[in-house]
């Protein structure tokens, strides 16, 4: 779609409904790995304390960027219809590239997964590491596919 049909599809209203529902999404998801990554990484051990650990850092990182995001909305004034088409173009090219990452993140996560398994670490992970990527890149997956699909209609 290109940008003048963005444009007529939306309004600045419109789209920062999609920019909001996306980032509270994103801040849910963010909140409750870090809750549940510091519950795990503080009171098991093994695999489960590596899982914990790094959902703890994933949800970090998605409540930040969740929280940029926020206070991008929160500052940006009115917009003219070009610069919302412009904005909407922007933020749908950049789904579309988290999207080819999270399947990178599902892909990595699953070699970490199989090698720790066999006993093998990658990048010091583990199993435990390498199932909380795949579960972060599937979820972020299943985020930023239907947000850029919303922003393609």
């Amino acid at each position: 779609m290109d940008d003048a049909v963005a444009m007529q599809a939306f309004d600045q209203a419109a789209f920062e409904e999609i920019e909001s529902a996306l980032t509270g999404e994103l801040a849910s998801w963010g909140l409750a790995s870090t809750a549940l990554g510091i519950t795990l990484g503080l009171g098991t051990g093994g695999p489960l304390r590596r899982f914990g650990r790094q959902t703890a850092m994933w949800g970090i990182v998605d409540l930040a960027i969740a929280g940029v995001g926020r206070l991008a909305r929160s500052r940006r004034g009115m917009l003219t219809p070009d610069e919302v088409a412009t904005q909407v173009a922007r933020l749908r090219k950049l789904l579309w590239a988290n999207a080819a990452a999270d399947v990178v993140y599902v892909l990595g996560g699953t070699a970490i997964a199989v090698r720790g398994a066999a006993g093998r670490t990658t990048f010091r992970m583990g199993v435990g590491d390498g199932v909380a990527i795949v579960i972060q890149g599937g979820f972020l997956l299943l985020l930023d596919v239907p947000y850029a699909r919303k922003l393609s209609a």
